[in-house]
């Protein structure tokens, strides 16, 4: 058995070793199971020799969560079957999916479903190799959060597999789990969860009508302050018409745009996106749905007359209308997340030490003009760059430190660090929305409320006793 499920991890399955975070980590043994019998008689082998089990997906993430960091690899990209369609007791279209199923797969499949009119399932992270199970591990959400809401409101059931081999079917609102005689709903301990509590095995998607109309708008601004500016308007004015609502809000600056333009030669879904002038300093995007084109259309003409507002010019604007038009600007959206990551591959050749610097602050307590000014100061203080990307919908700022060597890297996670110390609250409440991994990890442990620190903790012994599943994601236990 052991020949046919476990493999002993020589160089052919070194790629398992990262994630997109390009943290590099260690395992003695991999497996690829297929069906949750096969989980269950792997689970057996390394439960009799106390053997940590760290559960994969697409590796997408950026946060370290699917890096071993000892023991057995169990990757289910091979588990990535839809099991079923049905309607719910109340009526909601359900597709049933093993956890290994991508993004880009389950759309197929949605768009496959003899329905009465087109589904779709919300949460859209960008990159579409990422696995169902890894969004729902990280309640990973995507650009249209700001309309759709959180990835738990899209998931009504799970079956896990938990440290001691029992399966457990959970279904929102139906079973608990009690700290301290509190009862917390169990969907909502396993998503967001990390994979620290039991390997997901099977999840009922919740799917809603897709919007009939989408367009897709990028505001390019001369003037970054002006754009920033404009990104705040946004934040705080509630712009809507009947029949047409605001889906996503994202900010660019420059040296994203810069870091674009180098690296698009390697990526072929950017053949069709035009070049971005050198004197456009930022660019906010917006994305509509709605029901109607006429409503689309006038919410569009309201973004605009803001738009002039904050010095905005109309022919400065890239516009695309329809599902496959507005695939050119996520494309767009995703190289931008990817071009640090190609940073950190390249400097990684000359130090292997060198991982992704990325964090997230929360804009709850602040206005993005104002954030950006402060960070700016601080990385030209250390004499280091970094690319913005304000994730103006989910009410976050992301901020990549790019360094060009060892040094650079340990002056970025030493800045990240004081960051940490400097800005509690706006680290700890994105770190809610964006998940924690290894290279969070002393993040959170600064910037989390001890109490809830501690019912994680809990959490962890009381549903994992032996902490087999995914050590050090959060914390380490010893």
């Amino acid at each position: 058995m052991e020949k046919r499920l476990i493999h002993p991890m020589d160089e052919a399955y070194h790629h398992y070793l990262q994630d997109e975070s390009k943290m590099t980590g260690a395992a003695e043994s991999i497996s690829f199971p297929e069906n949750e019998t096969q989980i269950c008689e792997i689970l057996r082998v390394m439960q009799k020799s106390q053997t940590p089990i760290t559960v994969q997906g697409g590796k997408t993430g950026v946060n370290g969560s699917a890096v071993p960091l000892r023991g057995h690899i169990m990757n289910l990209s091979n588990m990535n079957k839809v099991k079923s369609f049905f309607f719910s007791k109340n009526g909601e279209p359900t597709l049933k999916v093993e956890p290994g199923i991508t993004l880009l797969d389950l759309r197929k499949a949605i768009n496959r479903l003899e329905v009465q009119e087109p589904l779709f399932w919300p949460p859209d992270p960008s990159e579409s190799t990422a696995t169902v199970g890894g969004i729902a591990s990280t309640a990973a959400k995507g650009i249209c959060a700001h309309l759709y809401g959180n990835t738990r409101l899209y998931i009504s059931g799970l079956r896990v597999i938990t440290a001691e081999g029992s399966i457990r079917s959970i279904e929102k609102g139906k079973s608990a789990v009690f700290l301290c005689h509190n009862p917390i709903d169990a969907l909502n301990v396993y998503v967001g969860g990390e994979g620290m509590y039991g390997v997901i095995t099977e999840l009922n998607l919740r799917l809603i009508p897709k919007p009939v109309e989408i367009w897709g708008i990028g505001f390019f601004f001369e003037d970054r302050g002006d754009g920033l500016s404009f990104a705040d308007h946004l934040r705080d004015t509630l712009i809507e018409v009947e029949g047409a609502r605001v889906a996503a809000m994202e900010y660019l600056d420059r040296t994203t745009f810069a870091a674009i333009e180098k690296h698009k030669h390697h990526m072929t879904k950017l053949k069709n996106i035009p070049e971005i002038e050198t004197n456009r300093s930022s660019m906010v995007y917006v994305e509509i749905h709605g029901e109607r084109e006429d409503a689309i259309q006038a919410l569009a003409e309201v973004l605009m007359k803001a738009f002039v507002g904050f010095s905005g010019i109309p022919r400065n604007t890239w516009a695309f209308s329809g599902e496959h038009e507005t695939e050119k600007m996520r494309n767009f959206l995703h190289a931008a997340v990817e071009t640090a990551i190609m940073h950190t591959e390249k400097i990684r050749l000359t130090d292997h030490r060198i991982a992704k610097l990325g964090v997230d602050m929360s804009l709850e307590a602040h206005k993005l003009k104002d954030l950006v000014a402060r960070l700016e100061k601080e990385l030209l203080s250390e004499n280091l760059t970094a690319s913005f990307m304000g994730h103006i919908g989910r009410g976050s700022l992301h901020i990549d430190i790019l360094p060009q060597n060892y040094r650079e890297y340990n002056k970025g996670k030493a800045l990240l660090e004081k960051w940490a110390e400097k800005y509690p609250t706006s680290l700890a409440n994105s770190i809610a929305m964006y998940g924690i991994g290894k290279l969070k990890q002393s993040i959170f442990l600064k910037t989390v409320p001890k109490a809830d620190i501690e019912e994680v903790v809990q959490l962890k012994k009381q549903l994992d006793k032996p902490n087999l599943w995914n050590p050090g994601n959060m914390f380490e236990m010893l």
